[in-house]
């Protein structure tokens, strides 16, 4: 077993040192800059803690950022080889997904991160016993992978807060939408070896609290977010 730093001390504390290999951790986050931000701050630290290692970043929505990871990286002449190490992958279906560690292998990766894990399954036309079953298979094959392999799996998901006032059409987002993201949040929960909370504390200074939920602790963690990264409180 391996161990990979967070870029924030305090979280590392909570987690026993840091991103484990050879088990899924679930980061849960009410906000985008939190996932992301923690993301590429684990992309960088791997890259940088084992150089004969891959990154792989799986992208659903089209959101990573390379400029981010350099803004990140504290020693510039590490640049090159750090941003060689970690490489992109878009993803663009479900099928693609399920297979995206299978066919990474031979880039012998350190770690594997699968940002807003459940965003594809939840925009499937399908029923949701057929998606609830595929995802509980990819979470399967995710563990083998982890642990035979000795690679941090890494999966990012939304949580979002109700609303106060909401008009028709929003009603019938949250009814539908967001109670079947609520619902595959719980299956992948269920189904994950760590559970990790970031929450928004104060949004304009991007500050947020970290809270281990999977195995449940009662300790929180405060940290912002910089353009250079993560830093404690």
């Amino acid at each position: 077993m391996r161990i990979i730093t967070t870029g924030s001390s305090s979280i590392d504390d909570i987690l026993g040192g840091g991103i484990r290999t050879g088990v899924i951790t679930n980061i849960l986050s009410d906000s985008r800059e939190a996932r992301s931000s923690f993301c590429y701050s684990l992309c960088v630290n791997a890259a940088r803690l084992y150089t004969d290692s891959s990154v792989i970043f799986g992208d659903t929505q089209g959101f990573f950022r390379p400029e981010k990871i350099l803004s990140y990286i504290k020693e510039k002449q590490e640049s090159d080889s750090i941003l060689h190490q970690i490489r992109r992958m878009r993803i663009l279906s479900t099928n693609v997904q399920m297979v995206l560690v299978n066919y990474a292998l031979h880039l012998h990766p350190i770690l594997v991160i699968i940002d807003n894990f459940s965003y594809l399954f939840l925009n499937e036309k399908k029923k949701s016993l057929s998606i609830q079953i595929r995802l509980r298979k990819h979470l399967h094959d995710l563990a083998i992978n982890a642990i035979h392999n000795d690679i941090a799996i890494v999966i990012t998901n939304s949580i979002y807060s109700k609303r106060e006032n909401k008009e028709s059409v929003e009603d019938i987002f949250e009814k539908k939408i967001l109670s079947f993201n609520e619902l595959l949040n719980k299956t992948i929960s269920n189904l994950t070896h760590v559970g990790l909370e970031l929450k928004s504390v104060k949004v304009d200074e991007s500050r947020y609290s970290a809270r281990l939920m999977k195995p449940l602790a009662a300790t929180k963690s405060y940290f912002t977010v910089r353009p250079d990264g993560l830093h404690d409180c």
